[in-house]
């Protein structure tokens, strides 16, 4: 995507008993104002991608406000050094093997699955500021 306002690279994503392990790169190219909005479009796939339905679509105004107002969100911020913010302001944050606690996902049917993310952030006049697609595969094998 071009002129983004933030690009995430180097992702690494490491599959442990009840978590997960993530290093990841996110430059911030400017400062990124509230209100930013959140759209989240998840698809469910068999593990041979052969067949997705759309599993969710999530739409969040004002995501700075709903993290701020929840720890459990604001935990997930602080694995990355210097911490995120909103608002996210200019430069490089770097996730080094942080570990991410998936006791909240245990409630839903993830195993056996392939999962399809699409994150796209919007500022306040509706412009895609970034976009993230992320591929996931959950399976129960040990």
């Amino acid at each position: 995507m071009e002129n983004s306002a933030a690009t995430l690279s180097q992702v690494k994503v490491f599959g442990k008993p009840n978590a997960i392990e993530l290093s990841a790169i996110l430059d911030v190219t400017q400062e990124i104002e509230p209100p930013v909005h959140l759209q989240l479009s998840v698809k469910r796939c068999n593990l041979q991608k052969e067949a997705c339905e759309t599993y969710e679509h999530i739409s969040m105004e004002d995501i700075c406000s709903k993290i701020e107002s929840n720890p459990i969100l604001h935990k997930y911020m602080d694995i990355f050094t210097p911490a995120l913010s909103c608002p996210l302001k200019k430069g490089r944050y770097v996730a080094d093997k942080s570990e991410l606690k998936l006791q909240m996902l245990e409630m839903f049917p993830i195993e056996n699955a392939f999962w399809q993310m699409e994150f796209r952030f919007l500022n306040k006049h509706n412009q895609t500021m970034q976009c993230d697609f992320v591929e996931i595969a959950v399976t129960d094998k040990q």
